[in-house]
């Protein structure tokens, strides 16, 4: 039964993305702001959290919804799916994502990247990306938005060691004088990293005291990597019983 579920979320979003492409021409047409792009984008990954819930029966819940700052943070997120990018872009619709550049190659998804707008990162180019990546960043703030930043690099499964690409966050951290978010969740369970499968069950999204800024960055960098690491460990034991399979 998980499989055909699973089979049918993936045929169900691939149909749901070409029907909200059909905007693309449209919003090219009238060279549509970034909000309105953004606002699409929402419906979409609204779209996209339905399925999971009604298709799989995967749902979610949050903790420390206390803990997100009124107004500008870096939103700093374990990666263990593709459940997150998703469910994020959701729940922090104004949020600018850090993402590699190669998706902006992608029919479409790489259009609607490039006009969210969301900061692309070319990985290969050193200095010069973080240089980059940092006044798109501060651009977003100013615009009193949220940045999303995965600091892994990549998805890791539950059983992996989390490890931190330090760069990126460290840059961000130093740079912009914002408190960053620490945030875990426990989506690995229920939807491994090289399977379609996807389980049913309740993920728990959880949000910790934010770090304020000032801090050294080896010290900033340490506690980050050893918050998250906690608490996504913690979740994943109290969650691991309740997967649905």
């Amino acid at each position: 039964m998980h499989y055909l579920r699973s089979v049918a979320f993936i045929v169900l979003v691939v149909i749901w993305t070409l029907l909200l492409s059909l905007a693309v021409p449209v919003l090219w047409l009238v060279n549509a702001t970034s909000a309105k792009v953004r606002a699409v984008s929402q419906l979409w990954a609204g779209g996209i959290v339905w399925l999971f819930k009604y298709v799989v029966g995967l749902g979610y819940r949050e903790q420390g919804r206390e803990n997100i700052p009124n107004g500008p943070c870096i939103i700093a997120c374990n990666h263990q799916s593709l459940w997150e990018t998703a469910v994020l872009c959701a729940i922090f619709p104004d949020a600018s994502i850090v993402a590699k550049q190669e998706l902006r190659k992608l029919p479409i998804v790489g259009w609607f990247l490039h006009r969210y707008p969301m900061i692309l990162v070319d990985r290969s180019a050193g200095r010069q990306a973080l240089k980059l990546m940092i006044e798109q960043a501060r651009r977003a703030i100013g615009e009193g938005r949220k940045v999303l930043i995965f600091p892994q690099g990549t998805r890791q499964a539950v059983d992996e060691p989390m490890t931190f690409q330090p760069a990126g966050i460290a840059a961000l951290y130093t740079n912009l004088d914002i408190p960053v978010l620490p945030t875990a969740h426990n989506s690995g369970l229920f939807w491994g990293k090289k399977t379609l499968m996807i389980h049913s069950g309740e993920i728990t999204l959880s949000y910790l005291p934010p770090i304020p800024p000032g801090l050294d960055r080896k010290e900033f960098q340490a506690k980050l990597e050893r918050v998250i690491a906690e608490e996504a460990s913690r979740l994943g034991k109290a969650a691991d019983a309740k997967v649905v399979r």
